[in-house]
């Protein structure tokens, strides 16, 4: 069934959800090293995710008169691991531009900005939950440690950004975080009573295969933080 297209700021609500997660916008390189012209999304999920990344291409394509291709490429992990990943890179567009401009300083480098949260709509917060977001339970098989977890991986983000996100979830959803430090960068954590809140606002824009982030899963331990959701896949064959 074929959805309505989004107004522009509904569009544009969903893109920054997008790209403050696991959507990078980017530049093309020029042969003399540096980087100009408008911007274009690239997006990158695994096998497991094809159908969320399907969804994501089709609110981008809203914009465009082509259908983005997705392509199945081989990434390798730090571990030095390959899987198989799926990915979609779009046209250039102005409107890319325009959020990028507002997203990315000199040095592309992304930042959680005053704008991006005055026009992030409940739906792109959902994709950026669904990239790096969780909840969890202990499955009670190691002595001492019961109870569960909501956990916003937010890694590569300053502590001011973060702090700033942290008061906006709680004016917005009521919903109540802090801000915890890792080895890879600080994340927002909470129960699960408070989680189970931020989720029941976002669910409705959940995909099938992405529904495990709405609902808690038990775990041995918790959630690998060493990981920085927000780093870009190393793809072998571009």
């Amino acid at each position: 069934m074929n959805q309505p297209k989004r107004t522009r700021k509904e569009w544009r609500g969903a893109i920054i959800g997008m790209v403050m997660g696991d959507g990078y916008l980017g530049q093309n390189r020029f042969r003399n090293g540096t980087y100009g012209g408008n911007y274009q999304l690239d997006i990158v999920h695994g096998a497991k995710q094809v159908e969320y990344l399907e969804h994501k291409r089709n609110i981008v394509n809203e914009i465009f008169d082509y259908e983005i291709p997705i392509r199945e490429k081989i990434a390798k992990a730090g571990n030095g691991k390959k899987y198989r990943v799926y990915k979609f890179v779009t046209h250039v567009h102005s409107r890319f531009t325009f959020i990028a401009n507002r997203i990315y300083d000199e040095n592309r480098k992304k930042h959680i900005t005053p704008w991006v949260l005055d026009n992030i709509t409940d739906e792109g917060m959902a994709y950026w939950w669904m990239d790096d977001g969780c909840l969890f339970q202990y499955d009670g098989t190691k002595k001492g440690r019961s109870g569960g977890f909501t956990i916003l991986a937010v890694c590569c983000f300053p502590e001011g950004e973060v702090e700033m996100l942290r008061d906006w979830i709680s004016n917005r959803y009521n919903v109540n975080l802090n801000i915890n430090r890792h080895k890879s960068g600080l994340y927002l954590r909470r129960g699960l009573s408070e989680g189970y809140k931020l989720v029941d606002a976002l669910k409705q824009y959940s995909v099938p295969c992405m529904d495990y982030k709405f609902q808690y899963s038990f775990k041995r331990k918790p959630y690998n933080l060493a990981r920085d959701l927000t780093a870009p896949v190393n793809l072998l064959n571009q």
